[in-house]
């Protein structure tokens, strides 16, 4: 097939992310090799390393070929590369990015002020790359062409090793996607806002059907050993009550008030207020039920 000059955007810039995921993948590898070594015998050597991985890839796809492994993947390859242009692309590729890497990973205080002062001035170098790729970004999205920095100062361009053709995308993937994170997003703010106490207390009443019925005299809790949280049947923590004689956790009983004002316990059915919750106390409990032995006989 007769090479097309033609190629989308969309493949040029997925090209440039599949060759940086490919060194990643590598780089991975790498590390995961070096777990069962020595601790901190190849950290020393992480930076070179990562230059040998660049060479490698490098060696195998444009010192043998005109494309990188990503555009080999999506078809593409460059139209212009020569010997020359490919050494230059692995000098460019390699080289600055060795240097930062290395200055970041020694202790400059050995070397003076020269190596504060080299650092210093890569520093300024990197982000005047990193605003040159901006820059050339936004050409690029305007132009079609040369995406990455260092094709445009080698004047590298990509074709397309096959015919054009119009890329089909798949639409149904992405529509799951929308409609799951909208259900997420859905569930997240409105299960919140769902009263389950007040529900479930609602529940409760229109299946028992059960008629309240208030004491005149209140029965205090009394807790031992064998006491359970008639809510959670769990042995109470922070023991609390609210004027009738069963004992919940703090937390069973302040989630229901701050649900509602009132419910039934649901032990005896009692209808309990939430400004009758207290903390049950073993003193406060002893004196409550001797008053109440001594109306009984009254």
């Amino acid at each position: 097939m007769t090479p097309s000059p033609y190629v989308s955007r969309i493949n040029q810039i997925d090209a440039a992310a599949l060759d940086v995921e490919i060194y990643k993948l590598l780089k991975d590898e790498t590390k995961e090799i070096a777990r069962y070594s020595a601790p901190g015998k190849f950290d020393k050597w992480q930076t070179e390393i990562d230059v040998i991985l660049k060479i490698l890839i490098w060696k195998f796809s444009l010192q043998h070929g005109n494309s990188t492994f990503g555009q080999r993947l999506l078809n593409l390859h460059y139209a212009n590369l020569n010997q020359k242009k490919a050494i230059l692309y692995l000098l460019m590729t390699v080289l600055p990015q060795y240097v930062k890497d290395k200055l970041a990973n020694e202790n400059l205080s050995a070397y003076g002020g020269t190596a504060y002062r080299l650092k210093s001035f890569i520093d300024r170098i990197s982000n005047v790359i990193s605003l040159l790729q901006l820059i050339n970004l936004l050409f690029f999205l305007h132009r079609g062409i040369q995406p990455r920095v260092i094709e445009l100062f080698l004047g590298l361009s990509t074709q397309s090793i096959t015919t054009n053709k119009p890329r089909n995308i798949g639409y149904s993937y992405m529509t799951r996607e929308l409609l799951w994170h909208g259900l997420m997003e859905l569930f997240t703010v409105g299960i919140p806002m769902i009263n389950f106490h007040y529900l479930k207390h609602m529940l409760r009443k229109l299946w028992w059907c059960r008629t309240v019925q208030q004491r005149d005299v209140k029965l205090l809790p009394v807790m031992d050993l064998s006491t359970k949280c008639v809510y959670c049947e769990e042995n109470p923590i922070l023991p609390s009550h609210a004027d009738c004689e069963h004992i919940f956790c703090y937390y069973c009983l302040k989630a229901h008030f701050s649900a509602m004002n009132t419910f039934h316990c649901p032990k005896c059915d009692m209808k309990l207020y939430s400004d009758n919750m207290k903390r049950y106390t073993v003193a406060t409990n002893t004196s409550n039920v001797t008053v109440l032995s001594l109306k009984g006989p009254t």
